[in-house]
């Protein structure tokens, strides 16, 4: 490796030296991943490079057949070549097994975009990706490209598309295969439904018996905030379903290109998330059977709130009196002074009293003494 750091920082005037060593290397049968290494960061060179035609067919022979019989020294030749070479190595390669060995050339300028004789790690994505979609679309076409049969009767010959020959061999889906499907797509749905259900119910309980109770917010306000909540949990956990279900193993089968674009696949998938949401949704309405849905006291606060009339937490004498009178009870100074007496503290009425007044009216008990 030595030699090989003194040919990298020596200057490009002795580069044609370094291509007669390497040539007199392999002549003489001592090669190894550095001369091998050299001799392929060359190979991978731009064609105007004049020094990339140093070495000769023999010797370029010798180094295919080095790196074929001992995979290590391929290895270790890829992984010492500096980034750039190794992006023209990998377009090359990819080049000339998905076009073809003529087209090499023509496939590393595209990879050159920006024309500076180097491959950036962005030019290799873009090249890569045109390459790829490139590739597909020409398997395509040769998917649907007709062969030409020979009717012996009449002589003529007929095109025939080999797709729609095969078509219906390679898209029916069986039933059981849809079933998984439908099964695969449902199940993260019924976790998600019964998550965002139970949290905007269990929430809005909670927010209905805190802080709506102060706000005296309605019902539908409480459900509303609690929506919120699920929404913002299902961000959170977003994902995890889907992996958990991953876990589950299912033996889902693998289907053709042509078979994800059958109808009967869209709608399994699509029937299963449907279903799968709905009964997700159901399970999420458990927690109803185990909360309280006795909304009196919500109700009875926002009546002593009504009451209170200067919004100091009590109801007063005066604010008692007129009570009474705007519900037509006679004698009310009397009234309100005898229940001020039975039931509250200082000719003033608190909410906890303000309960007991109401509980012994519900349970038919005398107010008035």
């Amino acid at each position: 490796m030595r030699w090989l750091t003194a040919l990298r920082t020596a200057p490009r005037t002795v580069v044609p030296r370094r291509w007669m060593s390497t040539s007199r290397m392999l002549r003489n049968g001592h090669s190894s991943a550095a001369a091998v290494e050299t001799a392929v960061t060359a190979a991978t060179t731009s064609p105007s490079d004049p020094y990339s035609s140093s070495l000769t067919a023999d010797e370029l022979h010798r180094i295919a057949q080095l790196m074929e019989n001992d995979p290590r020294i391929l290895m270790e030749v890829v992984a010492s070549l500096d980034p750039q070479s190794r992006r023209r190595l990998v377009v090359t390669g990819g080049a000339m097994e998905w076009f073809g060995k003529e087209s090499a050339a023509q496939e590393v300028e595209k990879a050159d975009a920006d024309k500076d004789r180097q491959i950036s790690p962005k030019d290799f994505d873009h090249w890569f990706e045109s390459a790829l979609k490139r590739r597909q679309e020409e398997q395509k076409k040769r998917a649907t490209e007709g062969k030409v049969v020979t009717n012996p009767e009449c002589g003529t010959s007929e095109t025939t598309s080999t797709a729609s020959s095969t078509a219906p061999a390679s898209q029916a889906v069986p039933l059981a295969a849809l079933f998984m499907i439908a099964l695969e797509a449902g199940l993260p749905f019924v976790g998600f439904g019964f998550l965002d259900n139970a949290t905007m119910i269990l929430a809005g309980d909670m927010i209905d018996g805190s802080l709506g109770f102060y706000l005296n917010c309605s019902v539908l306000a409480s459900a509303a905030m609690g929506n919120v909540c699920s929404g913002v949990l299902g961000m959170q956990l977003h994902g995890l379903i889907d992996k958990a279900v991953q876990k589950l193993n299912f033996n889902t089968p693998v289907l053709t290109e042509d078979q994800m674009k059958d109808r009967r696949v869209f709608l399994a998938g699509h029937l299963g998330g449907t279903v799968g949401i709905m009964l997700g949704l159901i399970l999420g309405m458990l927690p109803l059977l185990f909360l309280d849905g006795d909304t009196s006291e919500k109700s009875d606060y926002a009546m002593f709130q009504r009451w209170d009339v200067n919004s100091s937490g009590f109801v007063e004498l005066p604010e008692f009196e007129k009570v009474l009178r705007e519900l037509g009870v006679h004698q009310t100074e009397v009234r309100a002074k005898s229940l001020m007496d039975k039931y509250g503290e200082g000719h003033r009425i608190n909410f906890e009293q303000f309960l007991q007044i109401k509980a012994d009216l519900r349970d038919g008990k005398p107010i008035f003494d």
